[in-house]
């Protein structure tokens, strides 16, 4: 049984920087960058590997699961 196509969480990523860099500037006043683009890349990674770890898990039901 071939695993389940998973999506890089692009778009979550960059709303996680956007939301970064808003609360910076509304704060005060100054957008770290740097800051917004290693929190949201390293919050991309782990959603990617969340829903990669989903996939895989979901991909091989169990026996009593199994519809003929």
């Amino acid at each position: 049984m071939a695993g389940q196509k998973v999506s890089f969480p692009t778009t979550e990523g960059i709303g996680i920087f956007v939301g970064i860099v808003a609360w910076d500037v509304l704060g005060s006043g100054e957008a770290a960058l740097l800051k917004a683009a290693l929190v949201a890349g390293a919050g991309t990674l782990v959603l990617y590997g969340y829903r990669c770890r989903r996939a895989k898990r979901l991909g091989h039901p169990k026996a009593d699961d199994r519809h003929d």
